[in-house]
C-alpha cells in the first residue's frame, strides 16, 4: 500500500463533465469478436466511482459518482444492484444502488467501521462481507443479509501480531486482503505489517484460528490467489509480497484441528525477470496478483520501480513441478503505480489502472495459448482524465450486464 494514506483529499477538483464524455482509446491492435463490456473503476482525487464501456478497441466513461474528500480504494458488487465501496482515507464503508441499465450510482448508506479499508470480500452466500482495514490493523465483519443490502457491523477483529522490521512500512499490523477460500469457510488474510498470513474461520464466529509466518522477515504479504481456480478446495496458494517484491508458492492443507488451514512454502522468486530489474530495488513494491482460469498463468504488477514505467510480470504455472512458477515475460504498465489489474471474464484482455504516469486506464490483449500480454495496449485513457499526478484510478473490474 502506498504511503499517502494519511492524505485527506489534497485535491478536490471536480472531474468535470467526465460522466458524459466519450474517451477514445488508442487502437494499435484489433480486438475482433469482443462485445461491449462494462467496467467499474475506483479512485482519483475526489473519490470517484466511474462506469466505463469497453468495446474491444476503446473506452467510454458513461457514469461518474464523486464524493469530495474521499479516495475509493476498493469496490465490490453484489449483483445486480448493491455496490459497496471503501475509502482508504476514512472509516466509512458505503453502500450504493447501482443500475446497470442506466449506469446510475446512488448513495444509500454511510456506515462507520475501521479506518483505511483496502479490500472487501463476501462470504459464500453473500450475506456477510469482510473488510481488511490496513490503517486500523483490523478486519471488519459486516452483516449484509438485509433485503436492501444495508450494512450492520457484526464485529471488528483486531489482528494483533508483532510488526516486521521495515521502519515506516511495518510499524503496526497492516491486513491488506481478506480472501475467501474455495471451500467457502475460511478467509486468508495477508498481513503486510507482521509478515504473516492469518486464517479466519467463518464457522468459528469469524475468529482467527491460525497465524502463519512468511519468510523472509520484512517481505510484506499483500495479495494472493488460490489454486486450482474453480475447485471446491484449494491445494496451493500463491502470494505477492509487496515490500520484498517476491512471488511465493505454498502447498495448502485443510487440517482436522482448529487451525483450519496450513501453508507450506515451496518456492519464492523475484517478481522481476533477470532482464527487467527495477532501477530502485528498495522502493520497488509488488501489488496485484491474479491467476488465469486454466491455472497455467500468473500475473503480478510491479510499482515504484524508478524505471520509466512500471510493469506487469507473467509467470507460467506447472503445479506438478517441485517449483511450479517460472518467469515468462514482462510488459510495461503504460504508466506508473499499477496498484490493481483484473482479467476480463473471457480472459482475452487484462484491464489495468495506473495512479501516476501517462495512462490511467489500459486494456492489454492476452494470448489464450501462451498467456502472454501484448505490450501495446488495445485501448487506453490518459491519467490526467482521472485526476492530478499520483491520484489516478486504483481499481478496475469487469461486471456482468
Amino acid at each position: 500500500m502506498l504511503h499517502k494514506r494519511a492524505i485527506y483529499a489534497i485535491l478536490t477538483a471536480a472531474l468535470g463533465s467526465l460522466a458524459a464524455a466519450a474517451v477514445a482509446g488508442s487502437k494499435p491492435e484489433s480486438a475482433d469478436d469482443v462485445s461491449v463490456s462494462k467496467l467499474l473503476i475506483g479512485g482519483g482525487p475526489s473519490g470517484a466511482i466511474l462506469v466505463a464501456d469497453f468495446d474491444g478497441s476503446s473506452f467510454e466513461i458513461v457514469a461518474n459518482n464523486t464524493i469530495a474528500g474521499t479516495s475509493t480504494s476498493w469496490l465490490l458488487l453484489k449483483e445486480p444492484n448493491f455496490l459497496y465501496a471503501v475509502d482508504e482515507n476514512s472509516d466509512t464503508t458505503r453502500l450504493f444502488n447501482f443500475d446497470p441499465d442506466t449506469n446510475e450510482i446512488e448513495l444509500v448508506q454511510n456506515a462507520t467501521g475501521s479506518s483505511g479499508v483496502a479490500f472487501l470480500e463476501f462470504n459464500k452466500d453473500k450475506t456477510v462481507m469482510l473488510g481488511a482495514a490496513f490503517a486500523a490493523s483490523a478486519v471488519d465483519v459486516w452483516d449484509i443479509a438485509a433485503d436492501d443490502g444495508t450494512l450492520t457491523l457484526l464485529k471488528t477483529i483486531s489482528v494483533g501480531g508483532t510488526p516486521g522490521p521495515v521502519v515506516g512500512r511495518q510499524d503496526s499490523p497492516h491486513p491488506h486482503q481478506a480472501l475467501l477460500d474455495p471451500s467457502g469457510r475460511f478467509f486468508v488474510v495477508n498481513d503486510l505489517g507482521t509478515d504473516t498470513i492469518l486464517i479466519i474461520d467463518s464457522e468459528a464466529d469469524y475468529n482467527i484460528t491460525n497465524r502463519i509466518s512468511v519468510e523472509p522477515s520484512g517481505n510484506g504479504p499483500r495479495h494472493g490467489a488460490f489454486y486450482p481456480p474453480g475447485a471446491d478446495k484449494a491445494t496451493h496458494y500463491f502470494l505477492a509480497s509487496e515490500i520484498a517484491s517476491l512471488v511465493k508458492a505454498f502447498e495448502l492443507t485443510y487440517t482436522d484441528n482448529d487451525n483450519g488451514i496450513e501453508l507450506k512454502e515451496i518456492q519464492s522468486l523475484s517478481t522481476f525477470g533477470a532482464d527487467f530489474p527495477p532501477a530502485n530495488s528498495t522502493s520497488a513494491s509488488a501489488a496485484e496478483l491474479a491467476i488465469s482460469a486454466d491455472g497455467k498463468h500468473l500475473y503480478v504488477s510491479n510499482r515504484l520501480t524508478a524505471n520509466e514505467t512500471d510493469s506487469v510480470s507473467h509467470f507460467s504455472i506447472d503445479i506438478d513441478k517441485d517449483e511450479p512458477l517460472a518467469f515468462v515475460d514482462q510488459i510495461s504498465s503504460g504508466g506508473l503505480v499499477p496498484r490493481m489489474f483484473s482479467l476480463a471474464a473471457d480472459e482475452s484482455v487484462l484491464y489495468l489502472t495506473n495512479q501516476n504516469g501517462e495512462n490511467g486506464l489500459l486494456a492489454f490483449t492476452r494470448d489464450a495459448d501462451t498467456g502472454s500480454l501484448v505490450e501495446k495496449p488495445v485501448a487506453s485513457v490518459t491519467r490526467d482524465v482521472f485526476g492530478a499526478p499520483s491520484f489516478g484510478p486504483q481499481y478496475v473490474k469487469e461486471i456482468g450486464v
